[in-house]
């Protein structure tokens, strides 16, 4: 396994968005195809965003009340783990409560 990090630690930028609804894994070469939220959660994850937080930002950007948000994440950080190439980005998975 190679260490792509840069000298200054920083992960060089492996997804490439367009628009709200596609994102191109640069590492695999594959397309993904995203509703709002996951795309809103998927770039909060690749800008060093933590797992933990998607609930509260959720909550902040849609209205949601906590166990909705709280549900949702964990169910897109479920869906990221299905997807080997994009779950390094969701690690670890737990949401906190």
């Amino acid at each position: 396994m190679s260490n792509q990090h840069s000298s200054s630690g920083e992960k060089p930028d492996r997804l490439q968005f367009y628009g709200e609804e596609f994102v191109f894994d640069k590492v695999t070469g594959m397309f993904f195809r995203l509703n709002p939220s996951g795309s809103f959660m998927l770039r909060a994850l690749a800008a060093g965003g933590a797992p933990a937080d998607l609930p509260q930002q959720l909550q902040q950007r849609y209205g949601l009340d906590r166990a909705t948000a709280t549900r949702d994440a964990q169910l897109f950080l479920n869906s990221l783990a299905a997807l080997e190439p994009l779950d390094r980005l969701s690690h670890p998975l737990r949401v906190a409560s």
